[in-house]
């Protein structure tokens, strides 16, 4: 049992979230309490524009208002789209990974462009998101310095130059082989 500082009622464990920082390893509000308090303190900060406005919806990255036909439907919801407009919707999820390599959004945007959205390698495109490729001589950590960036790869060179940890003689012996 422990108590809710916040409610001052004693409570089971389970209805406090674990926390390594406080004493006994666990939060000092129970979760309702916690829950009440987050949606206070961030309530005024939260902005919520209307989904749909003049027959236009939002996109909640890029912040506009776009036709329905730029967003892929979805079976469920009042809309039937998706929060993020296609051309927003293959960043969502890879930004953490852009954050860690030192590469912002809007660079990555500039680095497709001058690849025309192509692989750097292959010069095909890829049914996915290009990876960024960098230079692993120079960042062996996390987050990356963004000055070692190479490119935008498909998916296949970059597995391929990542199982040979950018070996030039493995290359060369693959070339030799193939030949």
């Amino acid at each position: 049992m422990k108590q809710c500082s916040m409610c001052k009622k004693y409570k089971d464990l389970e209805s406090f979230h674990k926390s390594i920082s406080n004493v006994g390893g666990y939060a000092n509000y129970c979760k309702p309490c916690q829950s009440e308090y987050s949606r206070k303190k961030y309530e005024s900060k939260r902005v919520h524009p209307e989904k749909v406005k003049d027959g236009l919806i939002h996109c909640r990255r890029c912040d506009q208002y776009l036709k329905k036909e730029n967003f892929s439907t979805q079976s469920v919801g009042k809309y039937k789209a998706k929060s993020y407009c296609n051309s927003c919707r293959k960043h969502i999820g890879h930004t953490h990974n852009m954050k860690r390599l030192g590469i912002s959004v809007e660079r990555y945007i500039d680095l497709e462009k001058e690849q025309d959205y192509k692989c750097k390698i292959c010069g095909e495109a890829d049914s996915k998101r290009l990876s960024v490729d960098h230079d692993h001589s120079c960042c062996n950590s996390y987050p990356n310095c963004g000055n070692c960036i190479r490119g935008l790869l498909c998916s296949r060179c970059n597995k391929t130059l990542g199982m040979i940890n950018d070996d030039q003689e493995i290359l060369k012996k693959m070339i030799e082989y193939l030949n």
